[in-house]
Protein backbone atom coordinates (compact mmCIF):
# COMPACT_ATOMS: atom_id res chain seq x y z
CA UNK A 1 0.00 0.00 0.00
CA UNK A 2 1.38 3.51 -1.14
CA UNK A 3 2.01 6.07 1.69
CA UNK A 4 0.13 8.74 1.60
CA UNK A 5 2.26 11.95 0.06
CA UNK A 6 2.55 15.59 1.65
CA UNK A 7 3.62 17.14 -1.45
CA UNK A 8 1.66 20.48 -2.41
CA UNK A 9 1.84 18.19 -6.24
CA UNK A 10 4.00 15.35 -7.75
CA UNK A 11 7.67 15.46 -6.72
CA UNK A 12 8.51 15.82 -11.26
CA UNK A 13 5.92 18.77 -11.13
CA UNK A 14 7.38 20.91 -8.40
CA UNK A 15 11.25 20.35 -9.88
CA UNK A 16 10.36 21.28 -13.02
CA UNK A 17 8.10 24.45 -11.73
CA UNK A 18 11.05 25.54 -10.26
CA UNK A 19 14.19 24.71 -12.62
CA UNK A 20 11.30 26.46 -15.12
CA UNK A 21 11.17 29.64 -12.73
CA UNK A 22 14.90 29.43 -12.19
CA UNK A 23 17.01 32.31 -13.49
CA UNK A 24 19.94 30.14 -13.48
CA UNK A 25 20.85 26.89 -13.32
CA UNK A 26 20.12 25.00 -9.74
CA UNK A 27 22.17 22.52 -8.11
CA UNK A 28 20.01 19.49 -6.27
CA UNK A 29 20.10 21.13 -2.75
CA UNK A 30 19.47 24.56 -4.00
CA UNK A 31 16.11 22.65 -5.35
CA UNK A 32 16.08 21.00 -1.72
CA UNK A 33 15.93 24.47 -0.09
CA UNK A 34 13.64 26.08 -2.68
CA UNK A 35 10.87 23.07 -2.10
CA UNK A 36 10.96 22.52 1.45
CA UNK A 37 7.75 24.36 1.65
CA UNK A 38 6.09 22.55 -0.73
CA UNK A 39 6.81 18.95 1.30
CA UNK A 40 10.11 17.72 -0.37
CA UNK A 41 12.28 17.12 2.84
CA UNK A 42 15.13 14.96 1.39
CA UNK A 43 17.28 14.55 -1.34
CA UNK A 44 16.23 10.96 -2.78
CA UNK A 45 13.05 12.71 -4.12
CA UNK A 46 14.77 15.50 -6.08
CA UNK A 47 17.04 13.06 -7.43
CA UNK A 48 14.14 10.78 -8.40
CA UNK A 49 12.29 13.73 -9.71
CA UNK A 50 15.38 15.64 -11.84
CA UNK A 51 16.16 11.59 -12.96
CA UNK A 52 12.80 10.91 -14.81
CA UNK A 53 12.79 14.53 -15.82
CA UNK A 54 16.23 14.06 -17.58
CA UNK A 55 14.92 10.62 -18.90
CA UNK A 56 12.01 12.94 -20.66
CA UNK A 57 14.28 14.97 -21.86
CA UNK A 58 12.69 18.17 -19.98
CA UNK A 59 15.29 18.94 -17.81
CA UNK A 60 18.93 18.54 -18.51
CA UNK A 61 22.19 18.13 -16.39
CA UNK A 62 25.13 20.64 -16.81
CA UNK A 63 27.67 18.30 -15.47
CA UNK A 64 30.41 21.56 -16.00
CA UNK A 65 28.83 23.41 -13.30
CA UNK A 66 26.63 20.60 -11.08
CA UNK A 67 23.15 21.69 -11.80
CA UNK A 68 20.12 21.36 -13.61
CA UNK A 69 17.81 23.75 -15.82
CA UNK A 70 14.84 23.07 -17.92
CA UNK A 71 14.19 22.29 -21.47
CA UNK A 72 13.16 25.62 -23.08
CA UNK A 73 12.38 23.79 -26.43
CA UNK A 74 9.44 23.22 -28.08
CA UNK A 75 8.11 20.28 -29.77
CA UNK A 76 10.13 20.73 -32.84
CA UNK A 77 13.36 19.38 -30.57
CA UNK A 78 14.80 16.58 -31.24
CA UNK A 79 15.76 15.59 -27.16
CA UNK A 80 17.96 12.75 -28.21
CA UNK A 81 20.62 15.21 -28.32
CA UNK A 82 20.89 18.37 -27.08
CA UNK A 83 23.71 21.13 -27.20
CA UNK A 84 23.76 23.90 -24.11
CA UNK A 85 26.65 27.04 -23.88
CA UNK A 86 27.82 27.66 -20.95
CA UNK A 87 29.67 30.55 -20.42
CA UNK A 88 32.69 30.58 -18.40
CA UNK A 89 32.25 34.10 -16.31
CA UNK A 90 29.15 34.04 -15.70
CA UNK A 91 27.46 30.43 -15.79
CA UNK A 92 25.01 31.57 -17.86
CA UNK A 93 23.68 28.68 -19.68
CA UNK A 94 21.64 28.40 -23.10
CA UNK A 95 20.14 25.82 -25.39
CA UNK A 96 21.33 26.06 -28.90
CA UNK A 97 18.61 25.44 -31.45
CA UNK A 98 20.50 25.48 -34.70
CA UNK A 99 18.97 22.24 -36.20
CA UNK A 100 21.86 22.37 -38.64
CA UNK A 101 24.30 21.61 -35.72
CA UNK A 102 22.23 19.16 -34.43
CA UNK A 103 21.53 17.50 -37.24
CA UNK A 104 24.81 16.77 -38.20
CA UNK A 105 25.80 15.71 -34.75
CA UNK A 106 22.97 13.08 -35.02
CA UNK A 107 24.87 11.50 -38.35
CA UNK A 108 27.31 10.37 -36.00
CA UNK A 109 25.02 7.38 -35.39
CA UNK A 110 24.72 7.05 -38.99
CA UNK A 111 27.88 6.22 -39.10
CA UNK A 112 28.27 3.88 -35.90
CA UNK A 113 29.00 6.09 -33.45
CA UNK A 114 26.97 5.26 -30.33
CA UNK A 115 25.68 8.60 -28.33
CA UNK A 116 24.68 7.87 -25.09
CA UNK A 117 20.62 7.99 -25.07
CA UNK A 118 19.81 11.96 -24.28
CA UNK A 119 23.02 13.26 -24.77
CA UNK A 120 24.18 16.61 -23.84
CA UNK A 121 27.37 18.50 -25.26
CA UNK A 122 28.31 21.37 -23.13
CA UNK A 123 29.83 24.11 -25.49
CA UNK A 124 32.12 26.55 -23.24
CA UNK A 125 31.66 30.01 -24.23
CA UNK A 126 31.63 33.62 -23.41
CA UNK A 127 28.54 34.91 -23.50
CA UNK A 128 27.90 38.57 -25.30
CA UNK A 129 26.79 39.87 -21.96
CA UNK A 130 30.52 39.16 -20.69
CA UNK A 131 32.36 39.59 -23.64
CA UNK A 132 31.92 43.74 -23.73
Amino acid sequence: MARPSSLDAPAETLVLNALRKAKKPMTAYHLLEKLNASGIKSPPIIYRALAGLMQNGAVHKIKELGAFIACNCHADHNHALSVLTVCGKCEAVGELHDHAVIDHLEKLRKKGVALAPHAVIELPIICSACVG
